[in-house]
């Protein structure tokens, strides 16, 4: 079974308000998944429902084949979760936090203890106070906790917040490498895209409750048109020549440049007709759409046809 988690239809309603609307995606074995959209969309409301701490209105959810509704402690035992900060006992050593935390799971032995420290690299540093610890030292020991009981599904929520650059390539990586080593199933809910590109095979975008799109990362990016930056004597006159000849193409001006969004063989006949006209074309460069640009297209999107 790849489908490690399965939302049916999931909704939540308070106080007579549907915060979340018939959610339905699945997470495969060894996927990350990138949760994103913007606050109060309903994204850690999702992962409250996921992880036991909120009851669904409506719907299911499935973790490992097993419902919460109806099986919930053999559901939740799969789960490893931090959702928003993890909590520690800063007067305690990382690996005597460990020992706390074991305490509360059945089997988790010195052995298995041991093996999550080194999967998130804190060896050096275990027997250090958790008060001298930097914020991303915390939030690895903070993973190492969410895997001692050995889930087969991770949930973080907002992993990289306050991290700084060398501390946020740290968990990125970490989280790659156990969807990847350990085929884990790994739901990351993050405000940051360009960090969602990095990390993410697929990515989920909710919007007021409602899952509007789920796509791979590179389907994302690459959705069959290209974007190229035109550097061009006269931007306003060939703006209008080609949005007059080309209506289907995105043109913007952009400073001394031009910025066109078409399809790949329409750039030819573009170029063909600016130099029809006497206009001087001094670069055209091909430019990556990024996630970030993406997303605004489809939200804004949605926004406009709700």
């Amino acid at each position: 079974m790849n489908a490690l988690v399965e939302l049916k239809n999931v909704s939540k309603t308070i106080k007579g308000k549907k915060i979340i609307d018939s959610l339905s995606f699945t997470v495969q074995k060894g996927e990350v998944f990138g949760f994103l959209g913007p606050n109060g969309a309903g994204k850690t409301t999702t992962i409250r429902m996921i992880v036991g701490l909120m009851k669904l209105t409506d719907g299911d959810i499935f973790i490992c084949g097993h419902s919460i509704q109806k099986d919930f402690e053999k559901a939740v035992s799969q789960i490893g979760a931090i959702v928003e900060n993890p909590e520690m006992y800063k007067f305690l050593s990382g690996y005597e936090n460990l020992q706390q935390y074991a305490r509360m799971q059945k089997g988790v032995t010195k052995a298995r203890i041991d093996e999550v420290i080194q999967l998130v690299g804190l060896g050096g540093r275990i027997h250090d106070k958790v008060k001298t610890y930097s914020l991303g030292m915390r939030q690895r020991l903070g993973i190492a906790q969410s895997l001692l009981h050995n889930p087969r599904v991770l949930i973080l929520d907002e992993p990289t917040n306050g991290l700084d650059p060398a501390g946020i390539k740290e968990i990125r990586q970490y989280i790659r490498d156990l969807a990847e080593k350990e085929g884990m199933a790994v739901i990351v809910s993050s405000h940051l895209l360009s960090e969602m590109e990095m990390m993410c095979d697929r990515i989920g975008i909710i919007q007021k409750g409602q899952l509007i799109n789920v796509q791979s990362v590179h389907d994302w990016i690459d959705d069959g048109r290209e974007m190229y930056s035109i550097e061009v004597n006269h931007v306003e006159r060939a703006a209008k020549l080609m949005t007059a000849s080309f209506p289907d193409a995105l043109v913007k001006i952009a400073g001394e440049c031009l910025s066109v969004e078409a399809d790949k063989e329409q750039i030819p006949e573009l170029i063909s007709l600016l130099v029809s006209k006497n206009l001087k074309i001094y670069e055209v460069k091909q430019l990556s759409k990024t996630l970030e640009e993406r997303f605004l297209e489809i939200t804004e999107k949605q926004e406009a046809v709700s």
